[in-house]
């Protein structure tokens, strides 16, 4: 039987005299991939933003594999099993694939400034690090660039090498901001084939922002829909499609 890995419980943010995030509470099992949807301006980045603790929220908490995320600070997050990639895309474009993979890893070094200066054990670690990074890359078919510089590179690619970045740090959750993002159709549809694979193959859990409602639908066990900062409706995929406030938040009918 799964397990509540991440619980989100009464968050709300304010910016000013605007409430970006209304109470939100909803909980992700783990190896469940959820999706997070909703119009633009609903609130889904503002809350990776507060789990990546960009953000303080005015109040609530997020607790994380028993941890509370709101207790710790930006740099200690992504030591607690948690990655993410971003609407845009934040690579070095001069740096290799490769490189650019293995900056993900670097969070589960083990060296210290004194260790480093010494250069006690830094070649072993280079070693692993690498080793782990081709390995994702070859799961994510991206060996045949490793040596390239980024730059150029086709833009579904770049979004895979972002995901493989994240996964070489082996995660237990995933936060994809809407990586479909500039995505062709084919590519939507490969990335979606892609993403189900790593869930299996990391025992990841993953929490997945995105406009693109067929990957989402398709995609997900549980969908967590937002309107204006409030969670609305929370169900199964079908249940979410036959909601009349979902379909409301959308297409602008009465509520």
């Amino acid at each position: 039987m799964a397990e509540g890995l991440l619980e989100v419980e009464g968050v709300t943010i304010q910016f000013g005299g605007i409430t970006a995030l209304d109470n939100l509470t909803f909980t992700v099992d783990s190896t469940q991939i959820c999706g997070l949807i909703g119009p633009n301006g609903a609130g889904k980045t503002t809350l990776f933003n507060v789990m990546s603790r960009i953000y303080d929220p005015t109040q609530g908490r997020i607790i994380f594999n028993g941890v509370d995320l709101l207790s710790l600070s930006p740099h200690e997050i992504s030591q607690t099993g948690i990655a993410r990639t971003f609407q845009n895309l934040a690579l070095w474009p001069r740096m290799t694939v490769a490189e650019n993979v293995m900056a993900g890893a670097h969070i589960k070094g083990k060296q210290n400034f004194f260790s480093a200066m010494a250069r006690i054990g830094l070649q072993t670690e280079e070693r692993d690090l690498r080793q782990k990074a081709y390995e994702t890359m070859e799961m994510l078919n991206l060996l045949e660039h490793a040596e390239k510089p980024c730059d150029g590179l086709p833009f579904g690619t770049m979004k895979r090498i972002e995901l493989a970045r994240a996964l070489v740090s082996n995660p237990k959750l995933l936060l994809l901001d809407e990586p479909a993002t500039g995505l062709t159709h084919s590519e939507v549809g490969e990335l979606s084939e892609v993403i189900i694979s790593i869930r299996k193959n990391f025992d990841l859990t993953i929490l997945l922002v995105e406009h693109h409602m067929g990957m989402v639908m398709s995609m997900s066990e549980k969908v967590v829909v937002l309107d204006f900062g409030e969670k609305i409706a929370e169900g199964t995929p079908t249940e979410i499609q036959n909601n009349p406030l979902v379909v409301s938040a959308y297409l602008g009918a009465p509520k």
